[in-house]
């Protein structure tokens, strides 16, 4: 089995090097394809990963490249760069792999596998969602942040992923996780806005009223469109409105003391907007956005996010944006 994965960002790395030595011990490899300037440190110095099972890879231990022709060796293609760059990913996957070769998804969002088997109708395109957060510490250490397992379509590829000794969760069908994942992700437009790390915006009332009513909002979406979604991570999301709208001490003292949060990390959209790159707003708030706009349901705040985050991106606003200006802004 020759595992390749399009995308030596965060998750990429994290999870190759994380299935590393099981893959190998079962007669497998591991390629990363990713850009230049992420892979020359990797090439010359070891890779570590806390925050989860500590591993440290050699030198050399992942075969890394830029070039995308590796893809026709590929057993299975693992896709883990940002959504943006599906649309060139699937250029290269049509120019460069085999057709009976799977592809796995572990982008955030339910859009990108809808877009991969649309435009691969031909290939098995598979589902997959990471449940916590990966984080660049330095150009060679990665930590993570959050707990749980990979949860993966059931395929002959993921099956023996989970055969080599590799922790993932397969299920038959895995919209419905995605849609569950989808209300976790909704913080991530508002964390981008505030620029701060997610404790801290957390620990503001003003963020988490409109963190709360992004979330009751999906929720309505997936109630009147009819869409199945089952829980990510251990906090029930109706339940979880009441805590967000409580005043500060007792969110602490009921809910971020048991999250235990690292207290510098930010998400990858709040990072993707201070660096100027474009972000995943359109496949978290606007699919909310999109769905309600399919079966005629309002979805004012989602909408706001979605406007507000592609205004810091054209420049035409400035971030960061203060809890109390966010509210004004989403109509609370």
């Amino acid at each position: 089995m020759h595992i390749v994965f399009f995308g030596a960002g965060a998750i990429g790395c994290h999870t190759g090097a994380a299935w590393l030595s099981s893959v190998v011990a079962a007669g497998g490899r591991i390629t990363l394809i990713g850009r230049p300037s992420r892979l020359s440190a990797l090439r010359d110095h070891a890779l570590n990963l806390s925050g989860g099972p500590s591993v440290n890879i050699a030198p050399g231990a992942l075969h890394i490249t830029d070039d995308p022709r590796i893809l026709f060796e590929a057993d299975l293609i693992v896709l883990t760069h940002k959504a943006g760059a599906l649309p060139d990913a699937i250029d290269a996957i049509r120019a460069h792999s085999a057709e009976k070769t799977p592809i796995l998804s572990l982008l955030n969002g339910v859009a990108p596998v809808r877009l991969l088997r649309q435009s691969l109708p031909e290939r098995d395109c598979l589902a997959g969602m990471v449940p916590y957060n990966v984080v660049w510490q330095s150009s060679t250490h990665l930590h993570r942040t959050g707990a749980g397992n990979i949860a993966l379509q059931r395929h002959p590829a993921t099956e023996w992923l989970a055969a080599a000794g590799i922790e993932v969760d397969l299920h038959p069908d895995l919209t419905p996780i995605q849609y569950g994942k989808l209300l976790l992700n909704l913080a991530n437009p508002i964390n981008a806005l505030a620029g701060i790390p997610l404790c801290d915006m957390l620990l503001d009332r003003g963020y988490r009223l409109v963190l709360s009513a992004v979330i009751a909002e999906a929720l309505n979406v997936y109630d009147q469109a009819g869409i199945g979604w089952t829980q990510v991570g251990p906090n029930n999301p109706r339940l979880a409105l009441r805590m967000l709208r409580a005043p500060t001490w007792l969110f602490r003292l009921v809910v971020l003391r048991k999250q235990r949060l690292d207290r510098s990390t930010m998400t990858s959209m709040a990072s993707d907007l201070q660096a100027g790159r474009l972000t995943e707003i359109d496949i978290l708030s606007g699919e909310i956005a999109e769905v309600g706009q399919q079966h005629g349901i309002p979805t004012p705040i989602n909408s706001a996010l979605v406007r507000l985050v592609k205004s810091v991106e054209t420049g035409d606003s400035v971030g960061p944006v203060a809890s109390q200006r966010l509210l004004r802004e989403v109509g609370l």
